[in-house]
C-alpha cells in the first residue's frame, strides 16, 4: 500500500466508524478477546488455589481438634476430676468430633471444586482459545490479521477517492484565496491618487486569471465529490460485510464465556450440592439432640450430691485391716525390707524381683492414692503408729517362715530341687500364695458380659487392652476409683476403666 494511503489512514477527522482507519477498534476487539481468555484462565487458576488452600486448612483443623478431643478423654494423665467426668466428656467431645469430621467432609467438597475448576472449566477454556485464536510465526494472531486485511480491502477504493477529493478541495480553496487577494489589491490600487494605468491593468488581469482558476478547480472538486458519492454505497456494503463477520466471531466468544461462567457458578455454589446440605443438616440434628437435663442429671448422680457416700462408722482395729492396701498403694515403690526369693540352701541371696505372691514387702509410710496432701498432723501420727505395728508384725512372720524353710531345706538335699518342683510358692503356708497362711478378703463373684465403647491400651501389666466393639466378661465390681476387673475371651484377666464399657442387655 502506498505511503499516501498510509497517511490517509492516520488522518482521522471524526470518531465515526466510517472514517478512514476507525475500523481499527473492531480489529483490536479480536485481540482483546484473546486477552480476556487469558485473564479468565488466571482467574480460575487463582480461585482453584484458594479452594485447595481452604480445603487443606479445613483438613488440618479437623485433624488437630479431633486429636485434641480424643486425648482429652482418653489420656490417663488427666487429673482425677477430669478423668471421672469421662462419660460427660465423651458425649460432648463426640459432638465436637462430629463437627471436626463434618469439616473434613466439607474439605473434600472444596477439593472437588478445585478439581472441577482446573480439570473441567480451565481446560475447556484453554481448548476453546486454542481453536479460536491461531498464533502466527511473525507474531500476533491470524484472526487479527484477517480482520485488518478485510477492512483495509473494503475501505481502499473509497479511501483513495476520498484522498483525490480532498486534493481537489484544497486546490479550489487555494484558488479562491488567490482570487480574493488579487481583487483586494485591485481595489486598493484604484483608491490611490497616483494610480499607474499599467499597474492597474496588470492587477485587473491577475483578478481575471484567478477567477478562471477558481472556476476550473471548483469543477474538478465537484466532479471528484460526485465520484466519491458514487463509491460510498459500495464502500458501506463492503465494510458492513466485514464487520458482521467479526461480530459473529465475537458472538461465539460471548456465548462461550456465558456458558463457561454458568458452569463455574455451578461448581462454586455448594449450597445446591445435596452432600453439602446433608453435612450441615446432620450436624444441626446432632447438636439439637443434646439433652441438657440428661447431662445435668448424670453429673449430679456421678459428681454431685447424688453420689453414694461411705459415711464414717466405728471400726475395730486389726492387722488385716492395715494390710489391706488400695491398688494404687501397692503399685508405689516400698522403702522397707523386701524378701523376693529363697535359694536352694535357704540363704538370703535375692533373685530378680517379680510381681507375684512370692514377693513380700515390709511397707513403710506411703500416701494412699486420692489422699489429701494437706491433712492434719494428727492423722499422720496415727498413720505412722499403724504402719509401725504392721511392720513389726510382718517382720515376725518373716522370721517364722524363714526358720520353717531352712528346716525343709536341710531335710531334702536333692540337687535338682527348685520352686517349680514344689508346685507352689515356698513362702506359702497353705499352698495358695499367702505367706501368712491367712485368707484374704475376696470380692463377690461377678460375671457380666460387657462391650467396649472405645479403644483402650493398657498402660501397665495388670491392665487389659481392647478395641471399641470387643466383648468380654466383667468379673469384679467397680472400685472407688472407677476400675473393674475383667476377663477377655482368650482368658486374660486384668483391670480396665469402667466408663469405657457398657453392659450387654
Amino acid at each position: 500500500m502506498s505511503g499516501s494511503y498510509d497517511d490517509s489512514m492516520i488522518d482521522v477527522s471524526s470518531d465515526s466508524f466510517w472514517e478512514v482507519g476507525n475500523y481499527k477498534r473492531t480489529v483490536k476487539r479480536v485481540d482483546d478477546g484473546n486477552r480476556l481468555c487469558n485473564d479468565l484462565m488466571n482467574c480460575l487458576h487463582e480461585r482453584a488455589r484458594i479452594e485447595k488452600a481452604y480445603a487443606q486448612q479445613l483438613t488440618e483443623w479437623g485433624k488437630r481438634w479431633r486429636q485434641l478431643i480424643e486425648k482429652a478423654w482418653l489420656s490417663r494423665t488427666l487429673t482425677k476430676y477430669l478423668f471421672l467426668q469421662a462419660r460427660s466428656m465423651v458425649r460432648w467431645s463426640g459432638r465436637g468430633l462430629l463437627c471436626a469430621r463434618r469439616q473434613e467432609k466439607v474439605s473434600e467438597l472444596h477439593m472437588e471444586v478445585k478439581s472441577s475448576l482446573m480439570g473441567e472449566d480451565y481446560e475447556k477454556l484453554k481448548n476453546w482459545q486454542r481453536d479460536a485464536y491461531h498464533k502466527q510465526m511473525i507474531g500476533g494472531f491470524k484472526e487479527t490479521k484477517e480482520a485488518d486485511d478485510g477492512f483495509r480491502k473494503a475501505q481502499k477504493p473509497w479511501a483513495k477517492k476520498l484522498k483525490e477529493m480532498e486534493t481537489m478541495k484544497k486546490s479550489y480553496h487555494s484558488a479562491c484565496k488567490e482570487e480574493k487577494l488579487a481583487a483586494s489589491r485591485e481595489t486598493n490600487s484604484k483608491l490611490e491618487s497616483n494610480n499607474n494605468p499599467d499597474a492597474q491593468k496588470k492587477l485587473q488581469e491577475k483578478v481575471e486569471k484567478c477567477q478562471q482558476e477558481v472556476q476550473k478547480t471548483k469543477e474538478r472538486y465537484e466532479k471528484s465529490l460526485e465520484e466519491l458519492d458514487k463509491l460510498t454505497p459500495q464502500y458501506m456494503e463492503n465494510m458492513e460485510q466485514v464487520f458482521e463477520q467479526w461480530q459473529q466471531f465475537e458472538d461465539k466468544r460471548i456465548r462461550f464465556f456465558k456458558e463457561l461462567l454458568l458452569e463455574v457458578k455451578h461448581h462454586l455454589d455448594l449450597s445446591t450440592n445435596h452432600r453439602f446440605q446433608t453435612i450441615y443438616h446432620t450436624l444441626e440434628d446432632t447438636v439439637s439432640a443434646t439433652d441438657a437435663e440428661e447431662d445435668l442429671k448424670w453429673f449430679r448422680s456421678n459428681q454431685g450430691p447424688g453420689m453414694p457416700m461411705n459415711w464414717p462408722q466405728f471400726e475395730d482395729w486389726s492387722v488385716d485391716l492395715n494390710r489391706t492396701l488400695s491398688r494404687r498403694e501397692k503399685k508405689k515403690p516400698s522403702e522397707g525390707v523386701t524378701l523376693t526369693g529363697i535359694s536352694q540352701t535357704g540363704s538370703d541371696q535375692p533373685v530378680q524381683p517379680a510381681k507375684t505372691s512370692s514377693s513380700l514387702t515390709v511397707p513403710t509410710k506411703t500416701a494412699p492414692v486420692g489422699s489429701n496432701p494437706f491433712e492434719d498432723d494428727e492423722d499422720e501420727e496415727e498413720e505412722e503408729e499403724e504402719m509401725a505395728v504392721e511392720q513389726q508384725t510382718t517382720v515376725n512372720h518373716i522370721s517364722v517362715n524363714k526358720e520353717e524353710i531352712k528346716t525343709a531345706s536341710s531335710m531334702e538335699k536333692t540337687p535338682d530341687w527348685s520352686d517349680e518342683d514344689t508346685g507352689g510358692n515356698p513362702f506359702s503356708a497353705n499352698g495358695d500364695g499367702n505367706p501368712f497362711g491367712e485368707d484374704e478378703p475376696t470380692s463377690p463373684v461377678v460375671s457380666v458380659p460387657v462391650r467396649a465403647l472405645y479403644d483402650y491400651e493398657g498402660q501397665e501389666q495388670d491392665e487389659l487392652s481392647f478395641k471399641a466393639g470387643d466383648e468380654f466378661t466383667k468379673i469384679g465390681e467397680e472400685d472407688d476409683q472407677g476400675w473393674c476387673k475383667g476377663r477377655l475371651k482368650d482368658g486374660q484377666t486384668g483391670l480396665y476403666p469402667a466408663n469405657y464399657v457398657e453392659d450387654i442387655q
